[in-house]
């Protein structure tokens, strides 16, 4: 929160600063009228600048300045603070003894504000696009500050030269920090990229530095002290900024020497940033600063120069537009498109513009147009996409409706896994979504026919036309061919919609969008059948002592999931109905507990509240059973023992539980105790569904350096002499099902029972000799 509150008040510094230099800029033209005091002490013209309004002037040099806007010299902010002239209207100056009024009507050259304008903004724009879209990168978020003072810097230029103390103070500053925030850039980039440790303690001198600078500088606020600094302002900020990026370019080239010989991508990038910052900033600086420097005059105008400085952000914007920076490329690339189509219409409404109201514009008028529809053009059409996106539902409700179903219909894939998942999930939604009687998915073997309809479509008929070689191209039927291989074919078949006319274009476009999505479902659900039924296959060998080796690996398998997904559930019972369940309760006690009731509705608020607990504790008790945790921190037998002890409380008959002697089981792994634990339940459950007992006993022993479970009943039985298929509690499991895990631990199942005389079962496992699972 705080970090936000921060940056919105930067924001709104920023914005502030940066709307009051173009107000300067766009209100007041740039004079150029450089002063200095004669030996009468009056204010003479020094110099005039040759790009600004005073060569429009009737003024020279030697001029003397008698009044600005009516007033004395001396009274004139500018000339007191600055001797310059700046943001006056009328002069009264003195030549050859003979005085002249001038009125400052003229405007300033167009280049002097269009191109540090175009420029600042496209820096502005980089910084932003930066900004919005990499927010994870620390080095992306350090460019975007670099840009964003570039920025500022070229936004300034136009209300510093016109003697604004704002543009000044920002312009003056930011100069001179920018290489320590490049700098700051370069340790940040290569430190994320490359993982190149870089001296990173330099960095708060050079930033304490540019505060001091700063700090010094807004001394120019105050008049008296104003000139004394602006005399040697400029020299400071150019001889830092100059030193600044020889550094930065000495730096660069120190890493490009240390990393060159891994000729990595690192090594190509620090090689193009060299290259970019080097020609950049040398033209100005060799052609503009240095000779302002050294003899007081630039070989160059730096209105020139600053077209090489151009080249930095442009390079950098395509060292991201393919993803050599980071990986926005696809965002440049689509504003650029934009930016090419705008680029026409615009240059043809500007130019039909000019040429009918070419006595009412000027050139500065003409470029504002020209820019602006660029940028409305531009900005429209790379918008275009997500504004249709997010009204596409009133502007185009077809196509959202279509749209939404498909999204809906592709999710729901990865859900079928048989044939009744294909018409719930599938033929449901088409059918409702495109409004029609009804639909149809048909396989088609080599020697039968299968249909899976929905709605009001005869199958009869869609069988005998399959026989038709023209039946794709039925007249009353849409149907779409889904997939073809050697065992089968697959086809949707739609009817007509409800007011008896054929799908549109759109709406068959839409279906075979659905039936390449429907494609790998429908194999998916193919492979599925035919995996089950060499499952089954397997699992009726389950009980085949004989072959009980061949198939362990699929006896683990299959146990392993069943296990999983009885944690599965047990935890979501767990984590969800019984977490709601103490939450009920806890709101009908702080029911009791706040209001006053009457006896009767408290002993019926009460009763609510014991059903709720008998619920939870039911559900408890199923999660045990479900997820055994006991056998982990008390063992095998005692679990079985409170397994058996809760259970006597809810079965019909009476339990009889005794060990002797078998705590070696003990020792065996946790997975080889859940088996024999499972068996207890599994044996368990069919004596309360089945057996018809009046009591129930269970041993443990050993026996010959075997663990031996007994289980015995003196319930209905059941004829040994017949293969017993009975099922063991709600899994739908049978004895085979426990044979299986009896022989998975390489165990043996015998059992002896007759019809009215019980049943007994006696499981013997070997010890020493558990399969490890």
């Amino acid at each position: 929160m705080k970090k936000k509150g921060i940056i919105l008040l930067f924001l709104s510094i920023f914005v502030a600063a940066q709307a009051w230099c173009s107000y300067i800029m766009f209100k007041y033209p740039y004079t150029g009228i450089y002063l200095t005091l004669n030996q009468q002490n009056q204010w003479e013209i020094k110099e005039l600048d040759n790009d600004s309004a005073s060569v429009y002037l009737d003024l020279k040099v030697g001029d003397i300045i008698k009044q600005v806007d009516g007033k004395s010299p001396d009274e004139n902010p500018m000339i007191y603070k600055w001797r310059t002239i700046e943001q006056a209207r009328e002069l009264f100056i003195s030549r050859d003894g003979l005085e002249k009024k001038i009125i400052i009507y003229s405007k300033s050259e167009l280049s002097q504000d269009i191109i540090p304008l175009f420029e600042g903004l496209l820096c502005l724009f980089l910084a932003g696009l930066l900004y919005m879209r990499i927010r994870h990168s620390s080095s992306a978020q350090l460019l975007a500050v670099v840009f964003l003072t570039c920025g500022i810097i070229y936004i300034s230029q136009g209300a510093s030269i016109r003697g604004d103390v704002v543009g000044k103070i920002l312009i003056t500053s930011l100069v001179m920090a920018i290489p320590f925030v490049f700098f700051h850039f370069l340790v940040v980039f290569f430190k994320e990229k490359g993982n190149i440790q870089l001296p990173k303690k330099v960095l708060k001198y050079l930033y304490f530095i540019a505060v001091i600078g700063f700090g010094i500088r807004l001394f120019t606020l105050y008049p008296p002290t104003a000139y004394m600094i602006h005399r040697y302002n400029a020299t400071v900020t150019l001889s830092f900024f100059i030193v600044g990026f020889l550094f930065n370019i000495s730096f660069l080239t120190f890493i490009y020497f240390k990393i060159r010989k891994e000729k990595s991508y690192l090594s190509s990038i620090v090689r193009s940033v060299w290259f970019s910052l080097f020609l950049s900033f040398l033209p100005a600086i060799c052609f503009s600063f240095l000779p302002k420097l050294i003899t007081g005059q630039r070989i160059i105008n730096v209105l020139y120069t600053n077209w090489f400085i151009l080249l930095f952000p442009i390079s950098f914007a395509y060292l991201i537009a393919s993803n050599q920076l980071y990986d926005i490329g696809l965002v440049l690339r689509r504003i650029g498109f934009a930016v090419l189509l705008a680029i026409i219409p615009s240059a043809l409404f500007t130019g039909s513009y000019a040429f009918l109201f070419q006595d009412l514009v000027d050139a500065r008028e003409i470029v504002f147009i020209f820019a602006g529809s660029i940028i409305m053009l531009s900005s429209v059409m790379y918008s275009a996409e997500y504004f249709t996106t997010r009204l596409e539902r009133f502007l185009f409700p077809r196509k959202y409706v279509l749209q939404t179903a498909l999204k809906k219909i592709a999710k729901s894939l990865g859900y079928i896994s048989s044939f009744r998942d294909l018409k719930e999930i599938v033929l449901v939604d088409i059918v409702k979504t495109l409004q029609v009687r009804g639909g149809a998915i048909v396989f088609q073997y080599e020697n039968d026919t299968e249909i899976i309809d929905e709605g009001e479509i005869d199958t009869a008929e869609i069988k005998k036309m399959i026989c038709s070689s023209t039946w794709l191209h039925h007249p009353i039927y849409t149907c779409i061919e889904i997939n073809r291989h050697e065992e089968y074919a697959s086809y949707l078949v739609i009817t007509s919609n409800k007011a008896n006319t054929l799908l549109g274009k759109e709406e068959v476009q839409w279906l075979h969008l659905i039936t390449s999505y429907l494609e790998v479902s429908l194999e998916n659900v193919h492979l599925i059948r035919k995996l089950t039924a060499k499952m089954q296959l397997l699992a009726a060998q389950l009980p085949d002592e004989q072959s009980a080796q061949d198939i362990q690996w699929f006896r683990k398998i299959m146990f392993e999931l069943q296990e999983e997904e009885r944690l599965r559930i047990a935890a979501d019972l767990h984590d969800t109905t019984m977490q709601d369940l103490f939450f009920l309760k806890r709101r009908f006690v702080s029911l009791l507990d706040k209001y006053a009731m009457n006896k009767e509705d408290k002993e019926h608020l009460n009763n609510i509240i014991n059903f709720v607990e008998m619920i939870n504790n039911s559900l408890r008790q199923s999660c045990f059973e479900l997820n055994p945790f006991l056998l982990k921190e008390i063992g095998l037998i005692e679990t079985v023992r409170t397994y058996l002890d809760k259970e006597a409380y809810h079965t019909p008959f009476e339990i009889e539980f005794k060990e002797e002697g078998a705590s070696s089981i003990e020792s065996k792994d946790l997975t080889t105790k859940r088996h024999i634990f499972r068996i207890v339940q599994e044996l368990l459950n069919n004596a309360k569904k089945h057996s018809q007992a009046s009591k129930v006993s269970f041993a443990m022993t050993m026996k010959d350096h075997k663990f031996c479970l007994t289980y015995e009943d003196d319930g209905v039985g059941f004829d040994s002499t017949q293969v017993p298929r009975m099922e063991i509690g709600a899994s739908g499991m049978g004895v085979e099902q426990m044979r299986g895990r009896i022989l998975h631990l390489n165990g043996k199942l015998e059992f002896d029972s007759r019809r009215g005389a019980g049943v007994k079962f006696l499981i013997t496992i070997p010890v020493r000799e558990v399969m490890s699972v």
